[in-house]
């Protein structure tokens, strides 16, 4: 279970260690059982990084014992130990986790990072060993633990009776007389003079419920304030507290408790000290009888924490409904319960409870409190504005709070502050340098400032003082791997996860880190996991994102070929206000169109993925830059191509947040042959730049930007045989700018504003021996504006937008007697509104969109020299007037990976690039690629997912179309006339390996008129083996041409029956291979049907290999159609990143 925050002195912080009463120390025999080895008297064997009560230390030999103090360096042979009520923590050479409970006496014989050497003559403590494999050996009085990892508890009493109890990992208990392995849930006794012995445990974890965070300020009760009047006895038990003599204070307070004098106060500070003595179990017993007793708020919103720690929720539960049915405007208890929804992952009703407490708070310290809870609740759930409001003013209620300045710099560390984070962190540690909640901040800090091996560091202290900070465990494992440690990443998302057992994350970040090492099965139970648990899910925002949506619960899935179950998963945890979304469906779409709205929604949500490496999985967002270089090769049936691209990218964080891309390519073409007249080279040189910055919470800023020329000759001249000829070179250049904007209003609310500008121009001279030189010009210009607003409220979700697009194109061919322009116009703008609303396992969707579309040509016949018109002027045009378009649609989920969808779509595309406005119904996708610019379709469909088991996914489909094009008077698409002034938006992402299937099987540019096509799929998709998987699936298609003179024939493009089949196998990493067969039927590739395309099978053939270290990739293709004479089209790339 996760902890709740440790947000004020009045109330309990949570899970404090058990101190074991020993009758005497045994310094000689430890002393004795240490000789032997050498030791290096300057090395460092540990640091001290908790300290509660009092600790001694000495160097080897026989020095006296000297008062121990918070952060001291211990060399090799020094011995540590631990008074009455007093507990310590330490961090070992080998990055060995060590918590002492009181009196307890340890000697650090040897502690390196490749071996570790211990000796335990008293007490009891508990250790994790993050070195895989581990080598470290622990000597007690009765036997020697040789410890192969992981976690482990062990206590020796005043007979040198040792108990040993492995939490995870294996241990070998052993002496002269016998040994036992130990597993996980397994306990080894062994006594001086016998040889060990084994039992099971039910529960292995509550022997080690007293590891975790210290108590907050013994003092802290109203009774014990210097401002108060105490009388004598708590006057003295206050005195004894505050000079650190707890052993006195506890006598103390048991007289007064025995002679019923004191109140409630009494039973609370014995409370504390039964917990500071490992005895939540105890102490809870005792605030149950004394808020039968007084009937103070206090002891009941104290047991209910301690309820809570002891993981014993459903009790929890019980006692806060009665106690709060007493006192049901306390804030303690408030908050007490808000904790108790905030770990059952009920967010809203936390956060209302967390509100009322601040409401109902008396005093700066209870409301302090309570602001640091809400402050963490909307922090955990990405209001990270709010949050730290919240944060800011728990703080100045109470600076002496190191918790409070702890959890705002956490919250100004994912607001991407990091100035601001570390004076917050300076101010918590200088109070308290042990207080866990700042340094894992502080490793927090470290991750996004690029430095994991501080993060690692910093995060193992603050989870040797608490285990179970489910959040820190996370960041510790994203730490782990990057540093390439992958089996102790895993160990700390494993944590992370007792610790909150409902929260997705961490089993998100798991299917990550498995897929990015080359484990598709593994990830892919992980992502079911997470899947499950998304009605938990606090926030994604703490997950980075790169344009590929790594992050996304069906990557694995996709990376692996494995598509249609990829895309179930992706509906399924579609989530719009997290960039991952966006990216990871732009790649599931086969429409270019939709895909690129996909990116530009997902760059508005967060554009500090321009600065995302792909040499490294996006785990967290973090500074660093990245070169990469790239070339490719192509051979096809018509042409050579070759390119190369050379890029830098990164990301910083010193004031501004800010990811930048910088990228420069050129594409060279020439023909694979042909007689000379024919031959030509195309070369087109480009240049692109991405910006993205955060300049506070709220805002979000992005400018992308394109430049490239295009310029292509025929070095012998082009004849075209009608006394034209063509021997210059000609030019074409397109410039495109692209700025957006987002504002979070809340975690639940965000604006999206996004213009584009961009300009095309081409030019040519043809020679004419009859006319002369014939000069030919083109330009387009196009400008876009787009708004959107979407709001979520629970599980409900609303959009409103608007858009509009203008183009406009002008052409001329002229020579000196004659010009013929033509110029085409396109207006287009549509408001829109789209709702979705969850109840139980139904979604319901229903969105309207009101588009106009209009469209005209004119063209001219005129007088070079005069722009005198020589024939009337030819105007044409077409409309799509206003009128409502409704698009509806319902899902049923029946499980993860199961579900039945509907939806009924109407729709006009828009003339650019892209929309913001959804794309898809649910998981049924507007079919784009098989429309125009100012295409008119009304599409119905009905979908079934359906995940069979673990290896096995079925799906099928059958859907219904219309659609119709605006045609010109001459029969001509208006369409045709004009093309969009692309975009790089679906270029500047970084390649990365993978597998990905491409469904599409549609190969024609859809120009018809108006016509009519119903499509029936099945697919499925199974594991072979953990690194084999295969996809199959078919199409049936039927279409049907309605327009005028073409009625009855088919469409361009579509065949009857397509089959697709693919097998997929992961390497090593990212590597992979995959071979994929393709079968089409017959069809025609244009409207007429006259030209018929022969039915036959085409080969794919692909691998990817990436080396060790990430610097090095290739890939490879051949693609090819089986029939005889085809040549294959050969295809590589090359690229170093760096």
């Amino acid at each position: 279970m996760p902890i709740p925050p440790v947000s004020s002195p009045s109330r309990l912080v949570w899970l404090t260690p058990v101190g074991v009463a020993l009758s005497a120390w045994s310094a000689a025999s430890a002393s004795a059982q240490c000789a032997g080895v050498p030791l290096a008297p300057d090395a460092v064997a540990a640091q001290i990084v908790a300290l509660s009560g009092q600790g001694e230390t000495r160097p080897p030999g026989t020095q006296p014992w000297l008062p121990a103090t918070l952060a001291q360096p211990l060399g090799p042979g020094a011995d540590m130990r631990t008074l009455a009520l007093s507990s310590a923590a330490l961090l070992l050479a080998d990055r060995t986790q060590i918590r002492m409970s009181a009196n307890a006496q340890l000697r650090l014989c040897e502690a390196q990072p490749a071996r570790t050497l211990l000796e335990l003559a008293a007490g009891r403590l508990w250790a994790r060993t993050k070195k895989a494999p581990a080598n470290l050996q622990l000597q007690t009085p009765a036997a020697l633990a040789v410890v192969r990892g992981t976690d482990w508890d062990v206590e020796v009493d005043g007979t040198g009776r040792t108990t040993l109890t492995v939490l995870s990992g294996a241990v070998e208990l052993r002496n002269d007389l016998g040994s036992v392995q130990l597993g996980p849930a397994e306990q080894g006794v062994a006594e001086p003079g016998q040889a060990p012995v084994k039992r099971l445990l039910v529960n292995p974890r509550e022997r080690v419920q007293w590891v975790a965070a210290y108590p907050g300020d013994l003092t802290r009760w109203t009774e014990f304030q210097p401002v108060q009047t105490a009388p004598p006895a708590l006057a003295e038990v206050r005195a004894a507290l505050q000079a650190g003599q707890w052993a006195q204070a506890r006598a103390l307070l048991r007289a007064l408790s025995a002679q019923g004098d004191g109140g409630a106060v009494v039973e609370l500070a014995l409370a504390d000290l039964e917990v500071l003595d490992g005895q939540p179990d105890a102490a809870q017993q005792r605030l149950a009888l004394a808020w039968q007793r007084t009937r103070d708020p206090r002891t009941a919103a104290g047991r209910a924490d301690l309820l809570m720690a002891l993981d014993r929720l459903p009790e929890a539960r019980t006692w806060l409904d009665t106690a709060r049915a007493g006192s049901p405007g306390f804030a303690p208890l408030l908050q007490a319960d808000a904790d108790w929804h905030r770990l059952q992952g009920q967010g809203d009703a936390a956060l209302a409870l967390y509100r009322q407490a601040v409401t109902h708070a008396e005093g700066d310290a209870q409301r302090a409190a309570a602001l640091a809870g809400l402050g963490r609740a909307l922090q955990e759930r990405g209001d990270l504005r709010a949050a730290r409001s919240a944060l800011a003013q728990a703080v100045a209620l109470s600076p002496d709070q190191a918790a409070y300045w702890g959890e705002a710099a956490t919250a100004a560390i994912e607001a991407l502050r990091l100035a601001e984070a570390r004076t917050a962190l300076d101010a918590a540690l200088v109070q308290s340098g042990d207080d866990y909640v700042a340094l894992a901040a502080a490793g927090l800090l470290a991750l996004r400032q690029g430095d994991a091996e501080a993060a690692r560091t910093a995060l193992l202290k603050a989870l040797v003082i608490e285990p179970r900070y489910a959040r820190a465990q996370v960041w510790l494992a994203v730490a782990e791997y990057t540093l390439g440690e992958r089996a102790a990443a895993l160990d700390a998302l494993g944590r992370a996860r007792l610790a909150d057992a409902r929260d997705p994350l961490p089993w998100q970040v798991e299917a990550m880190l498995r897929n990015d090492s080359g484990e598709p099965v593994a990830a892919m139970a992980a992502a079911r996991e997470a899947l499950t648990r998304l009605p938990y899910l606090k926030s994604l925002n703490p997950l980075a994102s790169d344009s590929q949506g790594s992050a996304n619960l069906g990557k694995a899935l996709g990376d692996f070929g494995m598509e249609h179950w990829a895309r179930a998963y992706a509906s399924a945890s579609y989530y719009p206000l997290w960039a991952g979304s966006h990216f990871f469906l732009a790649d599931r779409y086969e429409s270019d169109f939709s895909r690129r709205s996909e990116l530009f929604q997902g760059y508005l949500t967060d554009p500090t993925v321009f600065g995302a490496s792909d040499k490294r999985a996006p785990l967290l967002l973090s500074a660093g830059t990245e070169w990469s270089m790239g070339a490719s090769a192509e051979r096809n049936q018509l042409r050579h191509n070759a390119t190369a691209d050379v890029g830098y990218r990164g990301f910083a964080a010193s004031n501004v947040p800010v990811a930048w891309l910088v990228r420069a390519n050129d594409v060279q073409m020439w023909p694979r042959e042909g007689p000379a007249t024919t031959q030509y080279r195309l070369s087109s040189p480009g240049v692109d730049l991405a910006l993205g910055v955060r300049p506070n919470e709220s805002l979000s800023l992005f400018a992308l930007h394109g430049d490239t020329t295009l310029r292509y000759r025929f070095p012998q001249g082009l004849d075209f045989g009608n006394g034209i000829t063509f021997t210059g070179g000609a030019e074409t250049h397109t410039r495109r700018t692209d700025l957006g904007a987002a504002w979070r209003w809340s975690a639940d609310s965000q604006t999206w504003f996004k213009v584009h500008s961009g300009r095309q121009t081409s030019g040519l001279v043809l020679d004419d021996a009859r006319w002369g030189p014939q000069d030919y010009r083109y330009a387009s210009d196009e400008q876009g504006l787009f708004l959107r607003h979407t709001v979520l409220w629970g599980a409900h979700r609303l959009s409103v937008g608007w858009e509009g697009v203008d183009r406009d194109t002008v052409s001329a061919i002229s020579d000196p007697g004659i010009t013929t322009p033509r110029a085409n116009t396109e207006r287009y703008h549509m408001p829109w509104v789209a709702g979705e609303w969850r109840s139980g396992a139904w979604t319901w969707m229903a969105e309207a969109y009101w588009p106009r579309f209009t469209t005209r040509q004119r063209d001219r016949y005129a007088d070079t020299a005069t722009g005198q018109d020589l024939l009337p002027v030819q105007d044409d045009g077409a409309a799509h007037r206003h009128r409502l378009l409704p698009r509806l649609g319902a899902s049923l989920r029946l499980g993860p990976g199961r579900a039945l969808h509907w939806a009924w779509q109407e729709s006009v595309r828009a003339p650019g690039t892209h929309t913001l406005s959804p794309v898809a119904t649910g998981a049924i996708a507007v079919d784009n690629q098989y429309l125009l610019a100012g295409s008119y379709a009304r599409k119905h469909a009905v979908q079934l997912d359906w995940e069979a088991s673990a290896t096995t996914f079925w799906g099928a489909s059958l859907s219904g179309q219309r659609i119709s094009n605006l045609v010109a008077a001459n029969g001509r698409l208006f369409a045709q006339n004009t093309g969009a002034l692309f975009d790089n938006v679906a270029t500047i992402a970084p390649v990365v390996l993978n597998a990905q299937t491409t469904l599409n099987t549609y190969e024609e540019t859809p120009v018809f008129g108006q016509g009519q096509l119903a499509q029936a799929t099945v697919s499925v998709n199974h594991l072979l083996g953990p690194r084999w998987s295969v996809l199959g699936s078919y199409i049936h298609a039927t279409s049907r041409n309605t327009g005028a003179g073409l009625e009855g024939r088919w469409l361009p493009g579509f065949a009857r029956h397509v089959v697709l089949g693919q097998t997929t196998w992961r390497h090593e990493a990212r590597s992979f291979s995959l071979l994929r067969l393709t079968w089409r039927g017959m069809r025609y590739s244009d409207e007429a049907n006259t030209v018929q395309r022969a039915p036959g099978w085409s080969l794919a053939l692909a691998h990817g290999w990436e080396s060790q270290d990430r610097r090095w990739s290739f890939t490879g293709t051949v693609q090819t159609g089986l029939r005889t004479g085809e040549r294959p089209t050969l295809w590589a790339l090359v690229r170093y990143r760096d």
